[in-house]
């Protein structure tokens, strides 16, 4: 097959299918004689891992894929989503939003549903009294 003229398989697919197109992609036959060597010898990865890669024995572990990424030339993220290492939410271009943290005593306890007034005031009574506790202590 001529994996270099397919386009690049989904995130999905097996790692070893991917390895494949991007080793024809980048001038490596991946059914030539001794080019697992000359690739293992170009990226640093070892042969033996080379191999198990390309008949989708396993996934590579983080510093292969960023070895992947350097000899390739490409992104590293998508790669560590390739292996598993990451979800494919990684690739988002936003990160998600993050709930805003509680700045005022009054947002901390409606945050955690305190918002009858009894009970704030209890609520507030015992963070004084172990504020209190703590300072005696000096362990605040």
């Amino acid at each position: 097959m001529t994996y270099g003229s397919q386009p690049e398989p989904p995130l999905d697919a097996p790692f070893g299918e991917w390895l494949k197109w991007a080793f024809a992609r980048h001038g490596y036959d991946p059914e030539e004689r001794g080019v697992q060597r000359r690739f293992a010898d170009a990226s640093g990865i070892p042969v033996a891992t080379v191999s198990r890669l390309l008949r989708d024995k396993g996934q590579p572990d983080v510093g292969t894929c960023y070895a992947l990424g350097v000899t390739f030339g490409i992104r590293v993220m998508p790669l560590l989503v390739r292996a598993g290492h990451l979800p494919p939410e990684a690739l988002e271009t936003e990160p998600p939003e993050r709930p805003r943290t509680p700045t005022t005593e009054e947002e901390a306890l409606t945050a955690l549903g305190v918002i009858d007034e009894t009970d704030r005031a209890a609520v507030r009574g015992v963070i004084n009294a172990l504020t209190a506790k703590h300072r005696q202590e000096g362990t605040s």
